[in-house]
């Protein structure tokens, strides 16, 4: 019997006895874990002894476990694991009398994805990684170009470690979603090494103090204008929010360079942390920008779950007139793509699915749906309280700060605080000590285990990023709703945030005294 490849699983492809020996795993929590970290590159497979991916996370609920990295991953939810293995067990129940299908198992989450961004005219196809979706992005705007293309990537620094590498076409790692074997570094198949060029526009000084957004407007515009007059076509991208909570690039600046040559000039708005409101994405798919985002950062679904929207104007000119490079094969699967698109592609999948790519999105939308159903009003109202609420707690903790050039508005609507750390003697502290103090919050010294998000280069300075999720804003508006007060209801994440904080003065202490 011919098989399906599935990433680094196989299954057989009849879709009537296709699942039979698979039956076992709607009944086995362990199978929804194990699944849960297929079809991703290597940071999401689990350590054999800890069962932690290298974000430190795990495919299985961790009740003792206190989370505020939402800007770099989460343990899966309650919700989210249970989602996952009621639509394991819809895609594999041999005794159901109407089994799903395959491809309308996949059309049913990019469905509930549109759906939940009120987006329901754009094409969702779906990505491993925000990474991946840089790369899907490119080859898409490729596909429909004819000339030699620029991307101009703003903050290559504060987006994706791989990202920049991706944004020239080439292999970001040695091994791929899909489980390919390829070369870091390597360009795409299909993509020529001088089709793609990549210029970079900074949002930081060599300082890391953050340069005024009218001088980064400018130099987008400037570089357009300049990648014009060589007679290439531009891939300008907008990022909605950096690694440390800054937007970059105007909405109106991407309007004014997308209208300086219409059809050779694209924009792609990263949104892949999910911190900005949702209604402005829904503005830039109406304004014809691609939008990428992941279910894995603020939404809190697990690791490894990425999407890009298109336009549905842009789509039909891709499915119309589109030569997307063969080496896209490497990282994405028939089934990831809707059926509109993928019947009309001149492209030769070699995956039919990525299983571990759907269930990861299962779980993120058991978040999704339940956050884009409450008033922006009310999700900005939590999101302030939120970044007030560990404010008042940095003070009282020595070697953590505020930086005031990480201050501001933005915060607030970001759900994040990025905190500068110094070292014993008052200096700052490097980012190998940072790493170190991440590592040591997963520790069961001091406190239960306490995940942080990634620390990040600032110039001299590098920051741990603590922010709330979308899994945090639906539960605080679930008790207001509920009658409670706005204080009363975040009751329970106070109460984590001072074990947070205990823990982190502990583990500080720890390396002064060290």
């Amino acid at each position: 019997m011919p098989a399906i490849q599935m990433g680094i699983l196989q299954v057989p492809a009849n879709p009537a006895l296709d699942m039979a020996g698979l039956d076992h795993l709607s009944h086995s929590l362990a199978s929804v874990s194990f699944l849960l970290g297929t079809g991703g590159d290597r940071r999401i497979w689990p350590d054999p002894i800890s069962r932690r991916n290298r974000y430190g996370t795990r495919a299985t609920p961790a009740h003792d476990e206190i989370s505020f990295s939402s800007t770099t991953a989460s343990n899966i939810s309650d919700d989210g694991f249970l989602a996952a293995g009621v639509e394991l067990g819809r895609l594999v129940d041999l005794e159901s009398p109407s089994p799903v299908a395959f491809d309308q198992w996949f059309a049913d989450i990019r469905d509930r994805i549109a759906s939940s961004l009120g987006c329901a005219g754009a094409q969702v196809i779906l990505a491993a990684s925000g990474t991946d979706a840089e790369l899907l992005a490119l080859c898409m705007i490729a596909g429909v170009s004819k000339r030699p293309l620029t991307n101009v990537l703003v903050a290559p620094d504060e987006t994706g470690n791989g990202v920049p590498r991706a944004a020239a076409g080439r292999h970001y790692s040695d091994v791929t979603a899909l489980g390919r074997t390829v070369g870091a570094g390597t360009p795409l198949e299909g993509l020529p090494v001088d089709r793609i060029e990549v210029r970079t526009i900074a949002i930081r000084n060599a300082t890391g103090e953050p340069r005024h957004q009218h001088e980064i407007d400018d130099d987008v515009i400037a570089a357009v204008e300049a990648e014009l007059r060589r007679d290439r076509d531009v891939l300008v991208h907008v990022l909605d929010t950096s690694k440390t909570g800054l937007p970059a690039v105007t909405r109106q600046a991407a309007r004014h360079a997308a209208a300086l040559a219409p059809g050779r000039v694209h924009i792609v708005v990263d949104a892949c942390q999910f911190r900005g409101p949702i209604s402005r994405l829904r503005q830039d798919l109406a304004d014809g920008f691609v939008v990428a985002l992941t279910g894995s950062k603020f939404i809190a679904g697990p690791p490894f779950s990425g999407a890009l929207l298109i336009p549905s104007a842009l789509a039909e000119d891709f499915a119309a007139r589109s030569d997307v490079p063969a080496g896209l094969a490497e990282y994405s699967a028939a089934q990831d793509w809707p059926a509109a698109l993928r019947h009309r592609m001149r492209f030769a999948f070699k995956s039919e699915l990525n299983l571990g790519l759907g269930l990861r999105w299962v779980a993120a939308l058991a978040h999704l749906d339940s956050y884009a159903e409450i008033d922006e009003s009310r999700q900005r109202l939590v999101k302030e309280q939120f970044v007030r609420l560990v404010r008042s707690r940095i003070e009282a903790v020595r070697d953590i700060s505020l930086h005031r050039d990480d201050d501001g508005d933005h915060l607030g609507s970001r759900a994040m605080v990025p905190l500068t750390v110094t070292n014993g003697a008052g200096a700052f502290a490097s980012f190998e000590h940072c790493q170190n103090i991440q590592v040591s919050m997963r520790g069961l010294g001091g406190g239960p285990i306490c995940h942080v998000g990634q620390a990040v280069r600032l110039g001299s300075r590098t920051v741990l990023r603590v922010a709330a999720s979308a899994a945090d804003v639906v539960d605080v508006s679930a008790r207001m709703t509920a009658g409670q007060s706005l204080h009363q209801a975040f009751g329970p994440i106070e109460s984590r945030l001072d074990v947070f904080f205990h823990k982190l003065s502990t583990v500080l202490h720890q390396f002064r005294g060290a």
